[in-house]
């Protein structure tokens, strides 16, 4: 329950799960690179003739994010870890998002092509038969295999193409072999700096059934033999229109346009919001050549669609009519994400025909309203077709910052307007209230300087399941736990973005809550409303309860107006009612861009939330809204302890 002294027992970074713990020094300047943040897909420990000079090791990103080699060491060694040899990357070198790098034994004279960085004679030579190669970060490793004979020198080990490129699944040696192709196709016979090819080119993909790594195929139209999927990178789709509120049934005439940039296929891909989605499956090729448009809708047949042109797809995903986002994700990887505030009914959300594009089309500015009619109800859009130019300042409704600045701790000035969706009760159950619209939503809780009606006794609210007033159910110590909180939003500004999760191990009302931080600043969660969270709910307090603009965080049940810093130094979070403390955590690490921190479930209580190793980055999977990495509203991931 207690916070830690400060300079005493702390949270040690709060990234201790999968991160910084008691027991594993990491570099400074790698803490925020995680283990599979990176992953060996390639090598050549066996060149013709002498191994000085020439082999390489190659070095996947399959995050959303670049990711610096700065403060990581590469390191090979004997198989049982005897006789290391590391090299320590003392500069920036980035690795983009879903890029490969290539690192070479290049002692002298320039870099070869297929060479993107020398680490000298740093390794020393590679084992041919056997031994490590890894990467880490202090004592944190971020990925790690064995390294196996080729049939003969001169050809590189590749891990199967078939696969997705993954941390964990390069553990298995029968995932990898021989480099295949031409002999002039590439130093080794591999593919340095490139996508790998499949072990074993005479089987489809998928043969290797149950393995979700394996990458899919599909028959393109009027052909008879299956190809692989071609997958788009983060940026080769774009939204540019959304209809969350048509005229007549939602269920029936919702549909998201999706732009292709370059010729990529749609099999596999997941359309939905920031908690659920529709992964678009099938044996034939969804193709889009580059600058075509789609409709994905909710029904494919016109007379319920409300007339739309012929979807590719259907999905079973509601957007919701107060506020959301809409995504494209390729497992783990979002291809494109937009924010929309509260839909106008029978009016779609477009980006501006000048600015659609991913990056653009992140500026609020890009989107506005449509103002063609389509189809047969008199709703307004031009699904599969070119949008108009939005006037300058016309668009408030969607596209926010999939990569907003970090602001070093300190506020940003200004603040979100405009029309802010009610929020959606969290997944332990705030109770509808029957008079609110879209659904029985209930109001956020505002702090500091929310009123009380006269007719609500001191002490009491309304409750939302009977309309009338009742005492507060004040939580008392051991109810409330602190259990994740973003400091540093990457896909928004921090002034927006910023929340804090708390969780209820009973039925209690956060009425009169206060949230503070170490400055002495703080907010008291005020409403004339029972803002009730039943046991196991948990509760997102954040800046903005505005999904358009705080990264599509799911319901929020009341919002905070001081900042969370983002630098090193004695930080701390504390819940207090009536002058009692009901919990504390504290920090002394400076955050990592666009990754929370977050409790381990199994020390999800006031106790044990203090103790050291509780607290880790919230991992590369779990991603909320515009992509940021968090798990607000929902329960947490395990920490590596």
């Amino acid at each position: 329950m207690r916070g830690w002294v400060l300079g005493g027992m702390v949270l040690l970074g709060a990234w201790a799960c999968g991160g910084v713990s008691l027991d594993d020094a990491v570099d400074e300047a790698c803490a925020g690179t995680l283990a599979g943040d990176l992953v060996i897909t390639e090598y050549l420990n066996d060149p013709v003739g002498t191994d000085t000079g020439q082999e390489y090791v190659e070095l996947h990103n399959p995050t959303r994010a670049t990711v610096d080699l700065h403060g990581l060491t590469l390191y090979a060694a004997r198989s049982d870890g005897s006789q290391e040899r590391a090299y320590l990357f003392t500069s920036n070198v980035p690795v983009a998002a879903g890029d490969y790098l290539v690192l070479g034994d290049v002692r002298e004279g320039s870099l070869p092509a297929h060479v993107d960085h020398a680490y000298g004679d740093a390794l020393g030579a590679l084992g041919n038969t056997g031994g490590k190669l890894g990467v880490r970060c202090g004592e944190r490793v971020v990925d790690e295999v064995q390294l196996t004979a080729p049939s003969k020198s001169g050809v590189a080990r590749i891990y199967d193409g078939r696969l997705v490129p993954d941390s964990a699944g390069n553990d298995d040696p029968e995932r990898w072999c021989d480099g295949a192709g031409a002999e002039d196709a590439g130093p080794g016979r591999g593919s340095p700096g490139e996508a790998n090819a499949p072990c074993d080119p005479t089987l489809p993909p998928n043969t290797s059934t149950g393995d979700a790594g394996v990458v899919e195929s599909c028959v393109p139209m009027g052909a008879s033999t299956a190809r692989p999927v071609v997958r788009p990178r983060a940026g080769d789709l774009v939204i540019t229109e959304v209809m969350a509120n048509p005229r007549g049934d939602d269920t029936l005439g919702e549909w998201v346009e999706l732009l292709a940039a370059v010729p990529v296929d749609l099999n596999g891909l997941t359309v939905g919001t920031d908690s659920s989605g529709t992964k678009l499956e099938g044996k034939t090729c969804l193709s889009l050549t580059a600058g075509e448009r789609v409709v994905l809708a909710r029904r494919t047949d016109a007379v319920l669609n409300g007339g739309l042109p012929q979807p590719v797809a259907t999905f079973g995903v509601d957007l919701r009519n107060s506020g959301g986002v809409v995504t494209v994700r390729a497992g783990d990887v979002l291809i494109d994400a937009a924010v929309y505030g509260p839909a106008e009914e029978g009016v779609a959300t477009q980006v501006s025909a000048s600015m659609a594009d991913a990056k653009r089309n992140d500026s609020q500015d890009a989107w506005c309203r449509a103002t063609e009619a389509y189809g047969t109800r008199g709703n307004l859009g031009t699904p599969g077709r070119p949008n108009h130019v939005c006037t300058v300042g016309g668009g408030t409704d969607g596209g926010v910052p999939d990569a907003g600045a970090s602001d070093g701790g300190r506020a940003d000035a200004g603040s979100a307007d405009g029309g802010r969706p009610d929020a959606g009760s969290t997944d332990g159950g705030v109770r509808a209230d029957a008079g609110t619209a879209d659904g029985g939503r209930p109001d956020a809780g505002t702090m500091d300087g929310g009123t009380t009606d006269a007719g609500v006794p001191a002490n009491s609210c309304i409750d939302r399941s009977t309309g009338k007033a009742r005492a507060s159910r004040v939580p008392d110590s051991g109810s409330l736990v602190l259990t994740e909180f973003m400091a540093d939003p990457s896909a928004v500004a921090d002034a927006t973005g910023e929340w804090v999760e708390v969780l209820a191990l009973r039925d209690v009302d956060l009425n009169g809550v206060t949230l503070s931080n170490e400055s002495g600043s703080s907010t008291a969660l005020t409403s004339t409303l029972c803002l009730s969270l039943r046991a196991g709910g948990r509760a997102v307090i954040a800046r903005s309860e505005d999904a358009s603009v705080n990264g599509g965080l799911p319901s929020v049940f009341g919002t905070f107006s001081f900042n969370l810093a983002n630098s090193e130094g004695n930080r701390m979070l504390r819940l207090s009612v009536e002058g009692r403390l009901l919990d504390a955590v504290t920090w002394t690490t400076a955050a990592v861009p666009g990754v929370s921190s977050q409790v381990d479930p199994t020390r999800s209580d006031p106790m044990r939330n203090d103790l050291a190793g509780s607290f880790c980055p919230a991992p590369t999977a779990a991603r909320y809204g515009l992509g940021d990495r968090g798990t607000p509203g929902m329960e947490n991931r395990s920490c590596a302890l």
